[in-house]
């Protein structure tokens, strides 16, 4: 079976990325990508057959990122592929190309949040001119989604979170499949002396929030190992404070060893839409502190492989100051059997079987 992978783009660290890459591994494919930065991403993408719509080295690479993201709309509705026996979609641009390329199969992360659930948010953002301006070009991006999305063969949603946004921003059901985590690369090493974040440095992650609750706790140490459009940001409020560290990106390799020797991981996304990072947390027999809503919900067990709060300054120092070193050992045991049922062999069983589904259709 010849498979094509088509995504948004593949610049960063992120759970997107590792999807494509297992997906890529066990079937083969071809990937098809808005943006490609081999530089920023898991260095096992150079060993795949890639194409990119925006070179790295052309001068719209380098384009604002909005009137960019504009450009690859365009790019992937021009795509012409042949000869694949299915398309597997990941992010919203890519399902530019479900128009005219079936069978299809979306693999659903989340429906665009800034254009939907975050948009109040974005919104608040701009000034008034401005604010009209997104206002009426998100009217038109809304109503080009969901036409888009009329064209797809077949949803599959991350989380039964996504599944009921997916319901009521399209109206069309999805079956779940949940995000794997490689449960044997992963492991318990020991319960070390510090507390770790690994969420990518953007708005909606909050990581800002957990520094700030490690500011006023100057005994707990933080590690921050991610980077993204708030680094500097992160970078700068970290400054002065021997307890907190931020690393940035890093390799595959040290992000586990940190999992492997933290005390527990903390987390305080804003509509989170499954958190994968807490299931690689728990496949290293390590707890989450997470929010309780939406997607952690589906992953973490309060009390038993984490403490899911509602994620303020506040509400953080005291669910670090409650999971002690002694409290998330006791833990162990308990996350890394959790881990199991995000399995990457679960995974691929899941996506085998809606493949075949909607083949069999057409």
């Amino acid at each position: 079976m010849k498979v094509a992978i088509v995504v948004d783009r593949i610049t960063n660290y992120g759970g997107i990325q590792r999807i494509v890459l297992l997906m890529a591994r066990k079937f083969n494919a071809d990937i098809y990508t808005g943006l490609y930065n081999p530089d920023t991403t898991f260095p096992e993408f150079k060993e795949y057959q890639i194409t990119e719509l925006i070179p790295r080295d052309s001068s719209q690479y380098r384009w604002p990122y909005r009137i960019r993201g504009r450009l690859l709309h365009y790019k992937f509705s021009r795509l012409n592929l042949k000869d694949y026996d299915i398309y597997i979609l990941h992010g919203g641009k890519s399902l530019e190309i479900a128009r005219r390329h079936h069978p299809n199969l979306w693999y659903c992360h989340s429906p665009t949040r800034w254009l939907y659930d975050l948009y109040e948010d974005e919104l608040s953002r701009f000034n008034f001119p401005v604010r009209e301006l997104f206002r009426g070009a998100c009217y038109f991006l809304r109503k080009r989604d969901k036409s888009n999305v009329k064209h797809v063969d077949k949803i599959v949603a991350n989380s039964n979170n996504v599944k009921e946004r997916v319901k009521r921003i399209y109206g069309r059901d999805a079956d779940v499949v949940y995000p794997p985590v490689n449960i044997k690369k992963f492991r318990y090493k020991k319960t070390g002396n510090f507390y770790l974040s690994t969420a990518r440095l953007s708005p909606e992650k909050r990581v800002d929030m957990i520094v700030r609750a490690f500011q006023q706790m100057p005994d707990k140490k933080l590690i921050v190992a991610s980077s993204g459009s708030e680094y500097e940001k992160i970078k700068r409020m970290s400054q002065g404070y021997e307890n907190i560290k931020v690393l940035g990106w890093v390799s595959e390799e040290e992000l586990i060893e940190l999992y492997g020797n933290c005390i527990a991981t903390v987390f305080a996304s804003h509509y989170e839409d499954f958190g994968m990072v807490a299931v690689e947390s728990m496949a290293s027999g390590k707890p989450a502190i997470a929010p309780n809503d939406m997607g952690f919900t589906e992953s973490v067990i309060d009390k038993k492989t984490g403490l899911l709060i509602n994620p303020t300054v506040e509400n953080i120092i005291k669910a670090v100051e409650w999971m002690t070193p002694e409290r998330a050992k006791k833990m162990r045991k308990a996350c890394e059997e959790r881990a199991k049922e995000f399995s990457e062999d679960k995974f691929i069983e899941g996506i085998k079987k809606a493949m075949d589904e909607v083949i069999g259709k057409t």
